[in-house]
């Protein structure tokens, strides 16, 4: 399995830095370019949303990703407060400004997971490799 571990930052994050990282991880390990939209867009979503809806600054985020012959696994922590998500994010109206980045996570993973962590939020989002 092959890892990588980001310590997210305002520079990096104002200079587009972050999604070149994540797609040369996801080439060099083979990931079809559909997948690589995927996790980079759901990335991208999670990060903006605990951004805009925490106190947290970018420093405060570490993604880890990992990348095996199966699956894709994203681990995004941060220390805020872990508030709960219901189950099912219901499709946002095409008039709403907002909404849609839980939407979008929830229906392009295979798998996500948010709980509580020693530290504040963990978010684990898992996508089977094809």
């Amino acid at each position: 399995m092959n890892s990588i571990q980001l310590n997210l930052s305002q520079s990096v994050w104002n200079s587009n830095l972050l999604c070149q990282e994540l797609e040369q991880f996801l080439q060099q390990n083979s990931v079809q370019i559909q997948q690589r939209f995927k996790v980079i867009t759901c990335v991208l979503e999670a990060l903006s949303n605990v951004l805009e809806h925490t106190d947290n600054q970018c420093e405060d985020i570490v993604i880890i990703m990992h990348c095996n012959p199966d699956r894709i696994t994203i681990d995004l922590l941060d220390n805020a407060p872990y508030i709960p998500i219901g189950d099912q994010i219901e499709c946002p109206s095409p008039f709403s400004i907002s909404g849609r980045g839980l939407w979008i996570i929830q229906n392009w993973m295979d798998q996500v997971r948010f709980q509580a962590s020693v530290a504040g939020t963990h978010l684990r989002l898992s996508l089977l490799r094809s």
